[in-house]
């Protein structure tokens, strides 16, 4: 019985095997069932068929005759058309038998045609996930560049960096990973498979602000980062400068814009189709600390950090993503881990934070990626920050709403948008339901260059940090202008005008920063698009400047050898940047 049943099965593998194989066989094949013949001389099916021919032959024999001859006597038939037989071998023809099978018959004097049955294919948009929010157009900024003054707001899509066009050179690899430095991330069914395997760390080492009672550790789940009034009234000396709020997951959110699962008919679509992310837990209670910021870039590139596991080299990411920032210039400590990461082909992506002022560090530092935010039309979004350390702009929303107070301008009934739609949770304090979320902020501009980033290094692995700093800078479209909005500056930093010298290169182009790699890696010398500009000028802009300015001028901080004082939001900045933490806004960094 033993034996017996052990040939049973390999005799079932066997087939398996060869089944397998016949599928490879036929892998990007055109399929066939049977062939569609034409006989000269064929009666139309709905007439009644003569009972012989001229030479006393019905019409059923003389086609059984030729396909005897042909080699075909086991073929079944079924009328077709007008006068054509479906001519079926019982099995799916690959292109080259079918081929063979149909130039059998056309060497028959009885023949007029062949052509093979082949299977049609339900027709696609190329490059259109079947992820609903994509579907419904809530993902407007994975859409192809769109759009012209005569286009609805909605349609018009001028400032998005065109991953759709992107995918028709690369969706992206596994071995391309993103290090989110962040809150941590919570279980989501449109993030974990594309979440590395027992990957990540936890580098919160303030345990009242880690939440998880112990630390540093190796898990890199979100607990929260919500403060309480019990948080700020028992631990005055840790909790009276942080600000009483809830909990943002907003680790999640940064991860699923890089790599949420895609085309799978669930929840988001995400820039790299099959890409990976590194979970980096750096942010707990009241924000990120500067010290574990940097043992977490460092650790992520598969450097040594006193204390940790190594990290395997099969997690070293190739792009770090940092959604948190300070307001002081990069500092030493920055500066050496940066340096660090780019001898060994890493990037740092970084947002240039919400104040709309100056861009915070990491962003501000030499070899960074800092991102500025910009309206899905190509000007600035009203609470972007800006300046000469930017390094590219890119979507990030523009909210509708109106408060100045939070830096939303005036102008977002008219021009405003509906965010970055992306994942999070539900959960108050504590970790509650997966959800879709709606961002806006520079931390969520900050991982749509990351996954720019990660798809060049699918295309091309061998690039260098600074090959790919390159790339994004030749390949960014030009910044938008327009007659009526001015430009960026201290005196206008609500929505504005950019340029080179506010808000980088110019506009992120994820389609051509993939040509840049992949025609470095073929040795084809890069010849950039001679973009046209755009200017914005339509009816929505004259609606949002007759109300005035978006938002009125900053406040610049006065410093003085003398008598002068320093306000009290600069003196703030400064006292956190010496306790080396640095802060971030929940919804918006």
């Amino acid at each position: 019985m033993h034996i017996a049943l052990g040939k049973n099965v390999q005799a079932v593998v066997g087939l398996v095997c060869m089944a397998f194989v016949a599928v490879q066989a036929h892998a990007g094949e055109r399929l066939a069932r049977g062939l569609i013949v034409q006989f000269k001389d064929a009666p139309a099916h709905q007439d009644a068929a003569p009972a012989t021919r001229g030479s006393g032959e019905s019409e059923l024999a003389r086609v059984r005759r030729v396909l005897v001859a042909a080699g075909l006597s086991n073929a079944r038939l079924r009328a077709v058309g007008r006068a054509a037989q479906r001519v079926d071998m019982g099995h799916l023809l690959g292109e080259r038998e079918a081929a063979r099978l149909a130039a059998r018959l056309r060497a028959r004097p009885e023949v007029e045609w062949v052509v093979p049955n082949e299977i049609e294919q339900r027709l696609q948009v190329p490059n259109v996930p079947n992820d609903p929010r994509f579907v419904d157009g809530n993902q407007w900024w994975l859409k192809s560049v769109s759009g012209s003054d005569t286009n609805a707001l909605a349609d018009r899509l001028r400032g998005v960096p065109g991953f759709q066009t992107a995918w028709t050179f690369v969706k992206g690899s596994p071995t391309a990973v993103v290090a989110v430095l962040d809150t941590g991330i919570t279980a989501h069914q449109d993030l974990d498979a594309n979440v590395l395997p027992n990957s990540g760390y936890d580098f919160v080492s303030t345990v009242e602000y880690a939440k998880d009672g112990d630390g540093r550790d190796g898990d890199p789940s979100d607990e929260g980062d919500g403060v309480t009034r019990a948080d700020i009234t028992n631990n005055p000396a840790l909790f009276s400068l942080c600000k009483e709020e809830n909990s943002s997951w907003h680790g999640t959110s940064t991860a699923g814009i890089v790599a949420a699962v895609t085309d799978n008919g669930k929840n988001i679509a995400a820039a790299s189709w099959n890409g990976r992310v590194l979970p980096v837990r750096v942010a707990g209670k009241c924000g990120a600390e500067v010290a574990d910021i940097i043992a977490g870039m460092r650790w992520a590139a598969g450097l040594h950090v006193d204390g940790v596991p190594d990290n395997p080299p099969a997690h070293w990411a190739r792009v770090v993503n940092i959604s948190f920032g300070g307001g002081a210039p990069c500092n030493k400590a920055y500066q050496d881990a940066i340096d660090e990461l780019s001898a060994r082909g890493v990037v740092v992506v970084a947002a240039a934070g919400n104040e709309h002022v100056a861009p915070t560090r990491p962003a501000n530092c030499n070899g960074v990626l800092g991102v500025t935010a910009l309206n899905r039309d190509g000007f600035k979004a009203t609470y972007s920050n800006f300046g000469a350390k930017v390094a590219i702009a890119t979507v990030g929303g523009d909210p509708t709403a109106v408060n100045v107070r939070k830096g939303d301008g005036i102008w977002g009934p008219f021009l405003g948008d509906s965010g970055i739609t992306t994942i999070g949770n539900s959960g108050v304090q504590d970790p509650g339901n997966a959800v879709e979320r709606q961002r806006f902020g520079t931390s969520f501009s900050a991982p749509i260059v990351a996954g720019v980033v990660s798809l060049m290094f699918s295309a091309n692995p061998n690039l260098t940090t600074a090959q790919v700093i390159t790339g994004l800078r030749v390949t960014a479209r030009p910044h938008v202008t327009s007659p009526e909005i001015g430009l960026c500056s201290n005196a206008n930093p609500g929505r504005c005008i950019c340029t080179t010298s506010t808000c980088g290169a110019g506009i992120l182009d994820a389609a051509e920063a993939v040509r840049y790699a992949e025609d470095l890696r073929d040795g084809v010398v890069f010849m950039p698009v001679n973009w046209p500009t755009v200017v914005i000028d339509n009816g929505d802009v004259d609606a949002a400047v007759a109300l005035g300015q978006d938002l009125p001028a900053n406040v610049i901080p006065r410093t003085s050898s003398g008598g002068g004082a320093l306000d009290l939001r600069w003196l703030l900045a400064l006292a956190l940047s010496v306790g080396g933490v640095a802060w971030v806004g929940r919804q918006r960094v």
